[in-house]
């Protein structure tokens, strides 16, 4: 966490930099501020939620289920634990980040992960409106075994490697 954060606060000072040559940092400054002011709530809410949920998950639940002993099946509860997970990011990767810390298996968050983003059932309603309900079975056909093989190939990394 700390190499990030001394990323993101070498990239900032760049950026500053390279706007206040433009004379527009203040600018900059400003609109941050100002997302800063949206998400920080949502933010909070999440880290709470994810603290919550740590506490709740039993401790067995996560060892039987989740963990790398799992195998196959925790990377399909992964899938489609994230298939009908309906936060946007910054309440998602908490709560994943929870799980993982908590002890589920790489190939578990991993599948976890990929179903949130790539099957998510949230978006349905809207890409079938544009594109059609058709259309939205084919994407998920598509990528209900992406997501399982991401989860496999997590899984065969956490065994060989970690």
């Amino acid at each position: 966490m700390i190499t990030t954060t001394i990323i993101f606060v070498i990239l900032a000072l760049f950026l500053f930099i390279l706007n206040r040559k433009k004379g527009k940092h203040w600018h900059g400054l400003k609109a941050g501020l100002r997302q800063l002011v949206v998400a920080l709530p949502v933010i909070l809410l999440a880290l709470f939620l994810a603290g919550l949920l740590e506490v709740l998950i039993p401790e067995e639940f996560i060892k039987r289920w989740l963990a790398q002993e799992a195998g196959f099946t925790g990377i399909i509860l992964g899938t489609f634990g994230g298939m009908i997970m309906a936060f946007g990011p910054y309440a998602s990767y908490p709560v994943i980040a929870t799980i993982y810390g908590s002890g589920a298996g790489l190939g578990t968050t991993l599948a976890l992960v990929a179903g949130w983003t790539l099957l998510g059932l949230s978006r349905v309603p809207f890409e079938s409106s544009f594109f059609g309900f058709r259309f939205s079975l084919l994407r998920m056909a598509v990528h209900l075994p992406l997501c399982i093989f991401t989860g496999v190939v997590g899984h065969f990394i956490e065994l060989l490697f970690l």
